[in-house]
């Protein structure tokens, strides 16, 4: 007997089983292949690493569920087409609306905090990275109307051959490469003409090595500067201290393992790098007011 589900909820399924490790599935007893046939049914096209969905509502358990982080398998380039949204990019918050575009590499870290019940976008979802891009970071273009336009262009030609009899393939791995190469090319004159910032470079550093590395020190070497004078610059810039952001990564690091794989709580806090699992659970409750087990089965709820 076939099942019918709200979109919002067909997609967040198919997000958990292209997110990492996820292999806890078992919701609403949709295997990932059921899942994406229902996405298929509801617009979503694909091939090989890549696929595309068009003008979908983004609901609060929908293509980002709000408040889980995750760590995708996948990259996506996302269009905001109608309403506001705010998302965490490895560690970083954007507040996005109408024409803004968020690209999301490959094993970025990703957060919803707040999605408006208007909230329309487009995407795309690719899983390889043209080879000029491969140590690209994470980035938004946002209020850049050049940007905006192009990107159009881009999903109507990549949705288009989807759509065709005969999908050629190396025809739409064509238009992804020249889709992701023409955002960094503008979003890298958008960064030439400003300072990236220190903090930025700290953010990224601690969405990369947060999950295994707790030492100010590591943070201040890699930036160059002393312990001291990365506690300075971050408290200025941010208002948070060092330890603050490093307990923040932390948390949606510990959330993510959590929510998407079946370690035990022993091993999750082991691959943290806390020194016991009393003090891993002693730091998630402090941080998150519940503990890694409460927590975990809140979402099987």
């Amino acid at each position: 007997m076939s099942k019918s589900y709200d979109l919002d909820i067909i997609i967040y399924i198919f997000i958990r089983y292209y997110s990492q490790n996820a292999i806890t599935m078992n919701i609403r007893n949709l295997d990932a292949q059921t899942a994406l046939n229902e996405l298929v049914r509801h617009g979503y096209r694909h091939a090989g690493d890549y696929g595309i969905m068009m003008n979908a509502r983004m609901q609060a358990n929908g293509f980002f569920r709000q408040g889980q982080p995750y760590r995708a398998v996948d990259g996506r380039v996302v269009v905001v087409q109608q309403g506001k949204m705010t998302l965490e990019i490895d560690l970083e918050e954007y507040r996005l609306q109408e024409g803004d575009i968020a690209v999301m590499m490959p094993d970025a870290l990703v957060m919803a905090t707040d999605i408006g019940a208007d909230s329309v976008a487009s995407a795309v979802i690719f899983r390889r990275l043209p080879s000029q891009a491969a140590q690209a970071e994470s980035f938004v273009l946002s209020g850049d109307d050049v940007a905006y336009s192009r990107v159009k262009l881009y999903l109507a030609m990549i949705f288009e051959q989807f759509n065709r009899n005969t999908v050629f393939t190396d025809i739409i791995v064509h238009f992804f490469d020249a889709l992701i190469l023409d955002m960094l090319s503008l979003h890298t004159e958008v960064i030439a003409s400003r300072d990236d910032g220190f903090m930025h470079r700290f953010i990224h550093l601690l969405s990369q090595d947060g999950r295994e590395k707790h030492p100010i020190d590591f943070y201040a070497e890699r930036l160059c500067v002393s312990p001291n004078h990365l506690s300075t610059l971050v408290r200025s810039e941010s208002g948070m201290t060092v330890l603050q952001w490093i307990d923040r990564a932390l948390v949606r690091e510990a959330k993510v393992l959590l929510h998407h794989t079946e370690m035990p709580i022993a091993e999750v806090a082991d691959t943290l790098g806390f020194s016991t699992p009393s003090s891993f659970i002693h730091f998630f409750k402090q941080q998150t007011g519940t503990t890694p087990l409460r927590y975990r089965k809140q979402l099987l709820r």
